[in-house]
């Protein structure tokens, strides 16, 4: 049927798995720590921002309702929920919203009758975004959420042979301080292929005529705009990543033609950018060549 499709990239869009909450994520470099992780969740978390409209033209006359030019926001909420699965003194407190946690037993968490600015945190939810999630390049969806407040207050529930659930409901707030920047800001990053590891390993087998060597096994092959270069020769050295490596003691290889070689030299491989010859990839191991 005409329009039972998707895009074209739909799995490069995609946003999966259940994501985290955390106190802190650097966007400029997609890293979030481990410590900044608030606790572990079931079910996922929940994020909203739902604006309220004033309509300035509906009780006009003349005037139709809805009139975009005479629409305002009044008011907007920014909503984060969902359940805890884990619990220390740190989310207690967020949870309970206007509490201290005791400074000489600080296992001790208390309410307190007023709220301080202090029981306002920035929170992070954090998810997998795109093909590409890699540990370093991996995509991602980050929704920071400002001046979060815990207004769903403090709840446990337990279940038996389960595991207890601490429900959670936070709210975003704007300041007098910027009273223009909204409580919600959005990242999407599509993510992008992990550089692999500039060793390159290989195996060095008999060839099919005598003195050749047969090449395999290699870890890293060519992209596009690359190409194979080697040299053989005695106590040779691996090439650092980023050398120019040109002259006649490099040679140009195909990825599979047998090479002429004497059993036990060394042979040393590389992958160099074929327009400049700098080095991306390289390895060395010992010839074995067909008596």
């Amino acid at each position: 049927m005409k329009f039972t499709q998707l895009p074209a990239d739909v799995q490069k869009k995609l946003t999966v798995n259940a994501g985290i909450i955390a106190t802190a994520f650097t966007p400029s470099t997609g890293t979030v720590s481990a410590s900044d992780i608030i606790g572990a969740t079931s079910g996922g978390v929940s994020v909203t921002y739902v604006p309220t409209y004033k309509d300035f033209g509906g009780d006009m006359d003349n005037c139709p309702k809805n009139t975009m030019e005479l629409k305002q926001i009044e008011s907007v909420e920014c909503m984060i929920s969902g359940t805890f699965v884990t619990l220390t003194t740190a989310n207690a407190k967020s949870l309970l919203g206007a509490s201290d946690i005791d400074s000489v037993d600080t296992t001790k968490i208390t309410p307190r009758a007023t709220l301080s600015t202090a029981d306002f945190d920035d929170f992070w939810i954090i998810g997998d975004y795109s093909e590409l999630n890699g540990d370093t390049n991996g995509g991602y969806v980050a929704i920071e959420v400002t001046n979060a407040l815990s207004t769903g207050g403090f709840s446990f529930q337990s279940t038996d042979l389960e595991k207890g659930q601490f429900a959670f409901e936070y709210m975003g707030h704007i300041s007098l301080s910027d009273p223009d920047t909204m409580p919600m800001t959005i990242y999407i990053k599509a993510g992008t292929a992990e550089a692999a590891a500039y060793a390159l390993s290989f195996d060095s087998a008999a060839g099919s005529g005598s003195g050749d060597t047969a090449l395999s096994g290699m870890t890293s092959t060519p992209g596009e705009g690359e190409s194979y270069v080697y040299q053989t020769g005695y106590s040779l050295w691996v090439p650092a990543q980023g050398t120019v490596l040109a002259g006649t003691a490099w040679t140009a290889w195909n990825g599979s033609d047998d090479i002429t070689a004497t059993t036990g030299m060394d042979i040393v491989l590389a992958i160099v950018t074929t327009a400049t010859g700098v080095a991306n990839h390289a390895g060395k191991t010992t010839v074995v060549s067909k008596a």
